[in-house]
């Protein structure tokens, strides 16, 4: 008599659903293009290439931020406008508080600059649809 083989062995039960696990590393990753301002949106620019908002978010740090580096660089180098400088870090981190809490209460959807977006969101979009 000729035994029968067992049943093949069942799949395990996912761990986690896809769809809250792939939202939860783009809320990651979306705040992580915050966290150092243009450093770290440069990181998450070449990271995060394959969702779009996530690209998006880390170019909207970098011009954010990075302008505003620049800006005090430059401003900086100029004795008698100095004076500026100090309002323009206060402003550069009621921004990084705004784009902080906005990513931490999100779910890793794209987050506009308050009152700069409708000057820099073009040069945003360039910028992450430069990377593929």
């Amino acid at each position: 008599m000729s035994e029968m083989p067992p049943p093949p062995p069942s799949q395990p039960a996912p761990m986690g659903g896809t769809p809250s696990a792939a939202g939860s590393n783009k809320k990651t990753y979306t705040i992580l293009a915050y966290l150092l301002g243009w450093i770290t949106g440069l990181i998450f620019l070449f990271v995060g290439k394959d969702d779009p908002d996530v690209k998006w978010n880390a170019a909207n740090s970098i011009v954010v931020f990075g302008g505003l580096s620049i800006i005090l660089f430059v401003i900086g180098l100029i004795p008698v406008v100095q004076l500026i400088v100090i309002p323009l870090w206060i402003v550069g981190f009621i921004y990084w508080i705004i784009f902080m809490v906005q990513a931490l209460q999100g779910n890793g959807e794209r987050i506009h600059a308050p009152g700069l977006s409708g000057v820099i969101d073009k040069y945003v979009d360039q910028l992450a649809t430069s990377v593929k």
